[in-house]
């Protein structure tokens, strides 16, 4: 993917590289120092159940104006709309007061943002700039990010053999399985009622005939992990349902599985804010915290739980992980720290914020206002770095979701909205928006 982005920025006039690891690519246009950044990424979270797609998850079939496929919005599509801006820049003649430089990292999905250490090492660090990869008009704050692993240990369970579910941390799970061993009569006796009975609108259960006994499978909704309550999440109402029969389905309570059940059912449940975790904190603008569980996996040790959790500042990640840790002891798991991101705070009114806001307001008449996200992004990653765009306000939130996809409309748009601030930050020009070819869109 990164030699495809480094071949067509060749084609386009630009300056790219891929730098030593095969990592990152670096697009740049103009030298010098003080240099303009963009952050982008090329990698995804898995696509999840092809099935679900209306399209091939992976086609980039255009349908109906869309681009559909996992990363379309998230965020190769704004990759491209980066790219082609600079190239228009290039192409519009214009004297450049400062070097443009376009970054694309692979590992931002997964947290660890090892590919940024290319950059670093390089000394090609920008002096401020913007990652693509949230929503307009401009984000100066999002909250802080803590992939946690929770681990249960200990002896196997009789019946409850396997406990899994969710393909990433920071991805709502739209599915969870569990194998359950015994008779089938007896366990989907136990079961069948219980489902009938089950409140909760929006996940369905289904059993199947296992080996030595019957899979029962929750199926929910994906969604972002910085909004879990846009989901359903399938791994805690299997929990849910699980640990209300746990007794007549003979599940041992002191179990790996039976403990990592109750912990799940118990600390966790169906709530979004982490309230009974100890991690709720809301601040104005950001609201209240979030806590995703993710992420479900056997190991040969018991059974691992990860979870996404999203905190407003004002609760660092060393009290986020006090809290977990205090929760956990009853019932003996053991609190991993995956990856770590504290929150993000840029001042509204910095001049970089306020550039970006009034070329949003000019290329679209919107009145609009700084945001903060429960996202995170690789806003984070270095110093005077805000998220700008390319989601538009009011429309579909589909990144992690099934049946991802970017209006071309959009596509467009998002780029013309680039050229602009590229050509405010690093040229001093103030361009004047001219109707689309389209004649519907500024």
């Amino acid at each position: 993917m990164l030699q495809a982005v480094v071949q067509r920025a060749q084609q386009l006039g630009l300056d790219a590289r891929l730098l030593p690891g095969d990592q990152v690519a670096v697009v740049e246009l103009g030298q010098g120092a003080d240099a303009l950044g963009i952050l982008v990424h090329g990698d995804v979270v898995p696509a999840g159940e092809a099935g679900r797609w209306q399209q091939p998850p992976f086609s980039g079939a255009l349908v109906d104006g869309h681009v559909w496929g996992r990363g379309s919005l998230d965020d190769k599509g704004p990759l491209v709309a980066s790219l082609y801006a600079m190239a228009a820049l290039k192409d519009a003649g214009l004297t450049l007061t400062r070097p443009v430089r376009l970054i694309v990292g692979t590992s931002e999905e997964n947290m660890d943002w090892r590919d940024l250490d290319a950059v670093r090492e390089a000394g090609l660090v920008p002096a401020e700039g913007w990652t693509a990869d949230a929503a307009f008009p401009v984000i100066h704050a999002e909250k802080s990010y803590l992939d946690a692993a929770v681990l249960f240990s200990g002896p196997a369970d009789p019946v409850l053999r396997g406990f899994l579910g969710g393909v990433a941390p920071n991805s709502v799970p739209e599915t969870a399985t569990a194998v359950l061993v015994g008779a089938p009569q007896v366990l989907t006796g136990v079961l069948e009622p219980a489902i009938a009975a089950y409140p909760a609108e929006g996940v369905r259960f289904s059993l199947a005939a296992a080996a030595s006994g019957i899979e029962l499978t929750a199926h929910g909704k994906a969604a972002h992990g910085a909004r879990p309550d846009a989901g359903v999440n399938a791994i805690t109402h299997l929990a849910q349902l699980l640990h209300g029969q746990r007794a007549a389905l003979g599940i041992e309570p002191g179990s790996a599985n039976g403990r990592a059940l109750a912990f799940i059912a118990e600390q966790i449940g169906l709530e979004t804010d982490g309230a009974t975790l100890g991690l709720r904190h809301s601040v104005p603008k950001l609201g209240d915290s979030t806590v995703n569980l993710g992420r479900l996996t056997q190991t040969r040790q018991g059974l691992r739980a990860n979870l996404n959790i999203r905190v407003p500042r004002g609760l660092d990640l060393a009290a986020q992980g006090i809290r977990l840790r205090a929760a956990l002891a009853p019932y003996g798991g053991r609190l991993q720290v995956v990856e770590g991101k504290e929150a993000l705070w840029v001042d509204p009114d910095a001049p970089l914020v306020r550039a970006l806001l009034d070329v949003y307001r000019q290329f679209t008449g919107e009145d609009a206002a700084p945001l903060a996200i429960g996202g995170t992004t690789y806003a984070k990653a270095f110093p005077n770095f805000v998220a700008f765009g390319m989601g538009f306000p009011g429309g579909p939130m589909l990144a992690h979701a099934e049946n991802e996809r970017l209006a071309v409309s959009d596509l467009q748009r998002g780029m013309r909205i680039y050229l602009g601030a590229l050509a405010r930050l690093a040229a001093g020009v103030t361009l004047t928006p001219v109707a689309a070819s389209n004649g519907d869109e500024p």
